[in-house]
């Protein structure tokens, strides 16, 4: 009877130590794909030509985000891992030693902003390879080129990065260019908005304009489709022998600001508490109704606060509006519609003079809401 109890003992033995193995197993990036280490996932940017998508993304053409409007998903930098640092791996390029200088252009036209403290450091070249392409994280973030026609065709280039899935924090990032023969990477004269080269039977892009919207990533702003949004550099298409995005439109610069705002003595910092969504009816129609909640750094109501959003609607159009908070810090806003279905209000943003707006601290920045 105990030679049969130690027998049993160890028959459960084994199984447990199967399914540790298995758990181990099934956390390893390289078993399971856009999976990382334990507590790690992976999102990834695909920049494309415009017209050569392989899918056509929602709100293309249409209305987007307002001027100064932006987009932004809340995975972010900590305090202390700025400024940064990232590495060169040119080899894959055509070798010009004009590209390395371009690469740094188009990180330090986000770092020039003045409202914002976000900061980029250049660590020198490196020979390591871009591991995010495969599901490796290497503790290098790394900029350089591979042919990743395979994975993703006709892309120029590819951000990818690995967060922290409980704090939402950035912990490696890459950034891959196509070295598919298709492209022909050029680096133009820096400040000087003119194609310098002859046009070729190839894909010709700039390397510090293409760099400038992949480094938008690395804050991390999300890709702009709407047609009211070509002209900033978070626009997700780029044309050959384009140079508009290496520099910032406004748009682009109220986005750096509101995750990483330069505050300055005395200037007050907010940042979204709440939303809350509901709504009435009244015979065919539905009254929809987005409260928005602004609180300070001590968690106290901040009046006269403008507050803008972006509501979807359920048949896929967006109604753009803003307005202003009243003594509780709360701004309502109301939309009629007779569609059922489900409603989502973003925040796009949150101005006040002499106040600083920090996107990365709001509590929440989307709702959404079925009707009925």
């Amino acid at each position: 009877m105990k030679g049969i109890k130690w027998i049993v003992f160890f028959m459960v033995l084994m199984l447990l130590m199967t399914f540790t193995l298995i758990a181990t197993i099934a956390a390893s990036p390289s078993v399971n794909p856009e999976k990382g280490p334990p507590d790690f996932n992976k999102i990834v940017f695909v920049h494309y030509p415009k017209g050569m998508a392989p899918g056509k993304p929602s709100g293309t053409p249409g209305k987007g985000p307002q001027e100064n409007g932006y987009i932004y998903s809340g995975y972010h930098w900590a305090d202390e891992a700025i400024p940064v640092n990232y590495y060169i791996n040119p080899s894959g390029s055509s070798g010009d030693p004009t590209f390395i200088p371009g690469i740094q252009a188009g990180f330090q036209v986000w770092e020039d902003e003045p409202s914002s403290y976000m900061d980029f450091n250049y660590g020198g070249v490196t020979d390591s390879v871009i591991s995010s392409l495969n599901d490796v994280m290497d503790g290098e973030n790394v900029v350089g080129w591979a042919n990743i026609s395979g994975i993703y065709p006709n892309a120029i280039a590819t951000t990818q990065f690995w967060y922290n899935i409980l704090t939402k924090e950035i912990a490696e990032i890459d950034l891959a260019l196509n070295s598919d023969p298709y492209f022909l990477w050029c680096q133009n004269t820096p400040g000087d908005e003119v194609w310098d080269y002859a046009d070729t039977s190839q894909y010709d892009v700039d390397v510090q304009n293409i760099i400038a919207h992949e480094a938008g990533h690395w804050l991390v702003l999300d890709d702009l489709y709407a047609d009211n949004n070509m002209d900033k550099t978070m626009y997700g298409y780029s044309d050959q022998m384009e140079l508009i995005k290496r520099s910032l439109a406004p748009g682009d610069v109220a986005g750096i600001q509101a995750i990483y705002p330069q505050t300055t003595s005395g200037q007050g910092v907010m940042h979204v508490g709440n939303i809350n969504m509901r709504y009435s009816a009244s015979g065919s129609n539905y009254f929809i109704y987005t409260e928005v909640t602004v609180l300070d750094e001590n968690a106290v109501a901040v009046p006269a606060a403008t507050v803008y959003i972006d509501t979807l609607l359920s048949d896929g159009s967006t109604g753009s509006s803003n307005g202003e908070t009243n003594t509780q810090g709360v701004a309502t806003f109301k939309l009629k519609s007779k569609q059922e279905g489900t409603y989502t209000s973003t925040v796009t943003n949150v101005n006040k003079d002499g106040w600083a707006y920090n996107l990365a601290a709001n509590l929440e920045t989307t709702d959404s809401l079925q009707v009925p």
